[in-house]
């Protein structure tokens, strides 16, 4: 009875979005991470989630949208308070339960400071406790990799922010590598890439492209998309067809350097462990692991077999629930708040920890 009134609920707190995650019940709610702020009324909120991403480059000059996480950690610290506790009292409401355990998937740059206001938020939101693990680690558990085994398990989890480059063994981390490139560096690289042909489109545009044209490897021979923008020559709103190979010129930099990423991952991992994975292999997770060849790309350029996770999107947060869930595995993997980052650098198996801007 008392474990029914109190729920154990996973976080997975994205730069594009936050999923919510009850173990029994699954998926409680996900959201796009954006927070809309009324100016003329004291920065009130006035949108969290969807609604807030629907007035981002359309709202007056009154209303402020606003994106908490920036590159995988915290940008606006009052937003990001605002984001969690919506999102988290929106989702206990449908639960109609108060007062769950939350554990919450961090990125490998998250600082001490950046912990305390998740852990802020989400006690304010109603958590009796609050506990935080490595992304990595949590989505290597929610795509259901053995990390508490001798083999590795490795997992690549390319978010909205960040690409989290995790080698697991023993329910450690032996190497974790972070770097600044995910899913809006490819709508950026989009955006730059008709800009240089004097054409600008929005971000949101942008990642239609990305949706409906994107690819890693080969092209699939989809038919051009026409988009509506703005023509800096005809100085004036237009629209044009955009190919699939322009789009996949525009991609060719950033997933090179997520591949550059995996490839300093497997070098840095201990022999003797790198080479069982040809037998386990790379698993992706993310919203970024559905970009079309992308598997087929990353097991061309590392020799390693690669998979795409079942239901990508939502590992992260699948795997803190299961985490919360397992006392054995939590009391290895989830470190307090105010000692994460010392942890990053401690751990036994001879880490290796990087973060890369």
């Amino acid at each position: 009875m008392i474990q029914s009134l109190f729920p154990d609920v996973g976080i997975d707190l994205g730069t594009a979005n936050t999923v919510i995650y009850e173990r029994r019940s699954g998926v409680l709610l996900s959201e796009p991470s954006v927070v809309a702020f009324d100016a003329k009324r004291g920065n009130k909120v006035v949108a969290v989630g969807r609604s807030a991403r629907e007035m981002d480059g359309k709202a007056p000059d009154r209303i402020k949208v606003v994106h908490p996480l920036r590159a995988g950690t915290i940008s606006d610290f009052k937003a990001a308070h605002a984001l969690v506790t919506t999102l988290l009292q929106r989702a206990l409401n449908l639960k109609g339960t108060t007062r769950p355990r939350v554990i919450v998937g961090v990125p490998g740059c998250a600082t001490d400071i950046e912990c305390k206001a998740v852990e802020e938020a989400v006690s304010q939101a109603g958590a009796r406790r609050a506990v935080f693990v490595p992304q990595a680690v949590a989505a290597a558990v929610g795509a259901g990799l053995e990390v508490d085994k001798a083999r590795p398990a490795m997992v690549v989890d390319i978010g909205g922010g960040t690409t989290e480059v995790g080698m697991l063994a023993l329910s450690g981390v032996v190497v974790l590598h972070s770097i600044k490139v995910a899913g809006e560096t490819l709508d950026r690289a989009i955006v730059n890439r008709l800009r240089a042909e004097h054409f600008q489109i929005g971000s949101l545009t942008a990642e239609r492209l990305k949706l409906q044209l994107g690819f890693a490897g080969r092209p699939l021979g989809r038919e051009p998309v026409r988009v509506a923008g703005y023509d800096q020559v005809a100085m004036g709103p237009r629209s044009r067809m955009v190919s699939e190979e322009m789009v996949g010129e525009a991609l060719v930099e950033s997933l090179d350097a997520i591949a550059r990423a995996v490839r300093f991952v497997i070098e840095a991992t201990p022999p003797d462990l790198a080479a069982d994975l040809l037998e386990t292999g790379i698993t992706l997770t993310g919203g970024g692991a559905l970009l079309p060849g992308l598997a087929g790309f990353l097991g061309e350029r590392t020799r390693v077999p690669c998979s795409v996770a079942p239901e990508p999107l939502l590992c992260v947060a699948r795997g803190a629930g299961a985490i919360l869930a397992t006392p054995s595995l939590l009391e290895r993997v989830a470190p307090q708040a105010d000692r994460l980052t010392r942890w990053y650098r401690s751990i036994r198996l001879g880490v290796k920890e990087s973060y890369s801007p």
